[in-house]
This record gives C-alpha cells, sequence and structure tokens, in this order.
C-alpha cells in the first residue's frame, strides 16, 4: 500500500525539487510508479540503455562497477538516494550496476516523463548534471577516505575567475620575457646577447613554471559533500595535504557569502558551522547550489538516524522478549551501532614508498592519524649551512672542471686527486645534510583518534615522547608571533592538559591544526554519546521487559486489575 506522505516527504528532501510549491509536487509525484523489488536483484545493468530514473523510497541498493580485476564497489544507496540520471542526462548507457541489498521499494520514472520534467523546471537539469559529473569525477579519483558505504553528490571547485586571476602575473611575465628574448637575439655584443637571451629564457621557464602550479593548485582544492558529511580536501603537490570535515548530522548552519562580483559570477564564500567551530570555503563555485546540496543530505541524514535508531530499540526489544526477528529490520543500522572500541596505536616503521610520498611534507594523514612536522622554513634554518655548502662544492667542481677542460691546464692525475676529495667531501657534506634534515623529521606531532603524542627523536640519540587522551584536554589555542609568521602561514598551538601544556612549535596553518584537534575530541565524544545512547536503550529494554514480565505474570495468577478495582 502507498502512502503518499512518504512519497511527497521523500521529494520535498531532493535539492533538484526545492522551490517547488504543493501542486507542483503534486505534479512530479503523479509521474512516478511505485515499484517493489525483492533483494539482490538487479535494478540496472551496466552498459543497457537508460529508461528509467529511480528514488529509493525505502530499503538500499548496492553501485557495482565491474573492471578486468573484478568488481569494484562505488556506494550504498539508502532511502532517499536517487540514481540513473547519467544514462538519461547524457544519453549513454548505464555506467554501473545497482542491486538492492534488501527488499525494497522505489519511485520510477520514465524516460519522457523525466524528459518533461527537465523542459519544465530547467534548474532540475543543471543539478542533476552537476551530481552525475561529480560522481563520474569520484569515481575516477577513487579517494581512499571514502567509507564503503558513502556516496559523493557534489564536487565543487574555487571558481574559474579565481584560476584567471592566479594566472594573470605569470602570462604578463612570460609576454614580457619575449622582447628581452628577441632584445638578447638582436645584440651585438657577445656578452651582452648571452645575458639578455639568459634572461628572457629565465623569465619565460619561471612564468611556465609559475603558470602551472597555479593551475595545479587550483585544481587540488576540492569542496565535497557527501551523503555523510562535508569536506574540503586542500593539496599542495609533494609537500602539504589536508582533509577538513563535517559530519552531516554536526552541522549548525550554512552560510553564504557573495560580493558584488560574485553574484555577477556566481561564485562566493560558504560558511559550515558546527560544534567546534567553521569550516570556511573560499570563492566556491555555485554556492547556493552547494549549501543546498548540504540542506538536503542533512536532512536525510537526520531522518535516516532517526529511523535506524527506533529500528534499534526495536531490535533490542524483540531479542530481549524472545520474539522473531525480521531480517529486513536487521539491516541498515550499522550507522548508529556504538562503534568498538578503537585499539591504541602502534607506531610501525615506515616503507621506503611512504618515507618518499612524505618527504618533505608538514602533514599527512594515514588510517585516521594525522602526524604534523615543523615548517619547511625550520627546515631550512636547520640545513642552511650544508645547503650553503652543498652550493659552494657545486661551484667549485664546475670551476675545476672549467679549468681542467676548457683551458687544459691540469693533468689527468691531478684532475682525479681533486675529483676523488670533492667526491669525499661530497659525501660528507650529504651526511651532513641529511642528519639535519632527519632531525626535523624526527620531531614530530601525532593526533589519533584517543591522543595525542609529541615525539621528538635525535638521530642515533635519545627519544623524548609525550602522550595525553584526548577526554583530558581542557582548552585548545594557537598563535602567529610576528609577521614572518603571519606571511608564511605558521605557529604554536598550545594544547592545555591540567597543569599540563602540549606545544605544537612552528606548525603549518596553525588553524587547520587547531580544528583538527577539536574536530577530534568532537569525533570522540560523538562515540561517547552513541555508548551513551545504546545503554540508555538497554536500561529502556530493561523497564519493558520487566513490565512485560510483571505483566504475565499478573495475567497467569489472575490477579490483574478488574474494572471494580480501580479507585473511584
Amino acid at each position: 500500500m502507498n502512502d503518499p506522505s512518504q512519497i511527497l516527504e521523500v521529494l520535498q528532501l531532493q535539492h533538484f525539487f526545492m522551490g517547488l510549491d504543493e501542486q507542483e509536487f503534486a505534479d512530479v509525484a503523479a509521474r512516478f510508479q511505485v515499484l517493489d523489488v525483492p533483494a539482490e536483484a538487479y535494478v540496472i545493468h551496466e552498459g543497457e540503455e537508460g529508461y528509467h530514473f529511480f528514488i529509493i523510497l525505502e530499503g538500499s541498493a548496492r553501485v557495482v562497477k565491474y573492471t578486468p580485476k573484478g568488481e569494484r564497489n562505488w556506494g550504498v544507496l539508502k532511502k532517499g538516494s536517487y540514481f540513473g540520471e547519467e544514462a538519461l542526462l547524457f544519453k549513454k548507457p548505464r555506467p554501473a550496476s545497482v542491486i538492492t541489498l534488501e527488499p525494497s521499494r522505489l519511485l520510477r520514472m520514465g524516460r519522457e516523463d523525466f524528459y518533461q520534467l527537465l523542459d519544465q523546471y530547467p534548474q532540475m537539469r543543471s543539478n542533476l548534471a552537476v551530481t552525475a559529473e561529480s560522481r563520474y569525477l569520484a569515481h575516477k579519483e577513487a579517494y581512499p577516505w571514502l567509507a564503503e558505504d558513502e556516496l559523493i553528490y557534489l564536487i565543487k571547485r574555487k571558481h574559474e575567475f579565481h584560476l584567471f586571476r592566479s594566472l594573470a602575473l605569470p602570462v604578463l611575465l612570460g609576454l614580457a620575457s619575449i622582447p628581452v628574448m628577441v632584445f638578447g637575439l638582436a645584440a651585438d655584443g657577445g656578452a651582452a646577447n648571452l645575458f639578455w637571451m639568459l634572461l628572457g629564457g629565465l623569465g619565460g621557464l619561471v612564468a611556465v613554471a609559475w603558470g602551472a602550479w597555479n593551475w595545479v593548485d587550483w585544481g587540488n582544492d576540492r569542496y565535497i559533500v557527501t551523503d555523510q558529511r562535508v569536506v574540503w580536501l586542500e593539496r599542495v603537490a609533494g609537500l602539504y595535504s589536508s582533509r577538513r570535515e563535517a559530519p552531516l548530522t554536526n552541522i549548525l548552519a550554512v552560510n553564504v557569502v557573495s560580493s558584488q562580483l560574485g553574484r555577477i559570477l556566481n561564485y562566493g564564500n560558504i560558511e559550515v558551522r558546527t560544534y567546534t567551530g567553521s569550516i570556511l570555503m573560499r570563492n566556491t563555485a555555485q554556492p547556493h547550489l552547494f549549501a543546498s546540496f548540504v540542506k538536503s543530505n542533512q536532512a536525510r541524514s537526520e531522518r535516516r538516524s532517526k529511523e535506524v535508531d527506533a529500528r534499534l530499540r526495536e531490535i533490542a526489544l524483540r531479542k530481549r522478549l524472545g520474539l522473531p526477528l525480521d531480517t529486513a529490520l536487521t539491516q541498515q543500522v550499522a550507522e548508529l551501532v556504538p562503534p568498538a572500541p578503537s585499539k591504541p596505536y602502534e607506531e610501525r616503521p615506515m616503507s621506503l614508498r611512504e618515507s618518499l610520498d612524505t618527504f618533505f611534507k608538514v602533514r599527512y594523514e594515514k588510517d585516521g592519524v594525522i602526524t604534523y612536522r615543523k615548517h619547511w622554513l625550520l627546515l631550512l634554518r636547520k640545513t642552511f649551512l650544508p645547503t650553503l655548502g652543498f652550493l659552494g662544492l657545486l661551484a667549485s667542481t664546475a670551476f675545476l672542471v672549467w679549468q681542467g677542460f676548457a683551458r687544459d691546464e691540469t693533468g689527468l692525475a691531478s684532475l682525479l686527486t681533486w675529483f676523488f676529495l670533492l667526491g669525499v667531501i661530497y659525501v660528507a657534506v650529504l651526511l651532513w645534510w641529511g642528519y639535519h634534515y632527519w632531525d626535523w623529521r624526527n620531531d614530530i606531532y601525532r593526533l589519533t583518534p584517543d591522543q595525542i603524542h609529541d615525539i621528538e627523536r635525535k638521530p642515533l640519540g635519545k627519544e623524548d615522547k609525550k602522550t595525553a587522551n584526548l577526554d583530558a584536554i581542557l582548552s585548545i589555542e594557537h598563535t602567529r608571533d610576528g609577521i614572518l609568521e603571519l606571511l608564511l602561514n605558521f605557529g604554536d598551538v598550545t594544547v592545555n592538559i591540567g597543569q599540563t601544556k602540549f606545544i605544537f612549535h612552528g606548525v603549518f596553518n596553525p588553524d587547520q591544526v587547531h580544528q583538527d584537534v577539536a574536530d577530534y575530541i568532537e569525533a570522540r565524544n560523538r562515540k561517547k554519546r552513541l555508548l551513551e545512547a545504546a545503554r540508555e536503550r538497554e536500561r529502556m529494554v530493561d523497564w519493558l521487559t520487566s513490565y512485560h514480565q510483571q505483566a504475565e505474570y499478573l495475567d497467569d495468577s489472575g490477579n490483574g486489575f478488574e474494572e471494580g478495582d480501580l479507585p473511584g
């Protein structure tokens, strides 16, 4: 039996239907057909032509892509999720198969009705196209942090205007280098000719490298909405990577701020406010669309949490009373099942590949553990003298080669002797540089789901390590002192634990480190709330079981209340 109010409720939570009035929603609902599908049934097959668009009314399904290496899981679709739009929008074969995980009820719309709605509500086409493109990009990128049952709905970057603005100076530098090279070619003097040619060529190379860096840096910033969280990915190739996120259930508000130019070009800043602070996503393209995706998925997540919590209570009560369990009832509850206690973090040696991947990184994350190193400027200070010595050796080597081969004034034996001595000095200077690099590399701060660690190891020397539980943290603060720290964005983060202070000295982007610690504290508190909710359910079940047993006893003994036993 179909419940029109349930269908309307699911449709109203779809971001691409937002803004429709009651009559328009009724028209949309009339175009859908309710379809009951058993578990493990193929709703759509990869490679087939698209004829229908689907929304899950009840149940869940998995998205599977078949590759030469086997099945690849593309996520789990839950109540309120939609699929099938990509093949209809772009008139392409289905990119993946969708298989139900349990008996499910789907809303199905035919191709003709789907195209009529796109014509009737043009915004629906652009919104669905954004989702389809985001899912394609998500599958292409294969984000390792994505949960197995998590689905990406939207991926946005900074607006293209800010890419073009960042390329303006490199382009001007490149254009200015052309006449310098031309002047060098036209100059009469040999030395002046070479100087101007080299200057122009160097300017051109710097312009190309600068422009390529800005292009890659623009492309590496991603703002993502999934069915479980909002994520901001920020990466600087080979040097820095961070992921700031907020679970949908922790979001208090989503605000959009745009300048006059931003409103014209459709970009702006998005502030996602949570219990532990804010995530500010700057210069995002289509900011209001991003906000609508967040609100839509947040509403679905909250409703799903309440439904799962109710299912958990029912399952616990049925188990306690010895009543049979419905198989379908036990599914879709993993979201609110209290998590198993996390295993204490165990440090292990890095593999060679991991060492190379994190060679200069000042922040990296693996298996939920974030590691911070001090800023690159502090590495430069440590390695300044050996670096200066290495540059001096290079100059000496170049001079020796010029003396020996260009002027042919040095004998072969003498050259070999000098090269041998330089080789020994090279090894000594590299070892000197490596010692200071390893000293910088081993001075780390680590954040795990349960603890913070302050670790300092001297190469071939002693190790100092301080550890504290996240539960003991009283406050967090960060500072950036001086113009250099403000310009290069590094400073100190202080974590107060009773009378003890954990100070993360000289870390890059202290705002980010501060927020990371606050987020991990909130995640731990959320686990504790889930455990407390589970204990509360158990207490409720105990009361209800006791009541049920007493009621059965009274019925069996014939001592139940009669109408005449009531007072008055």
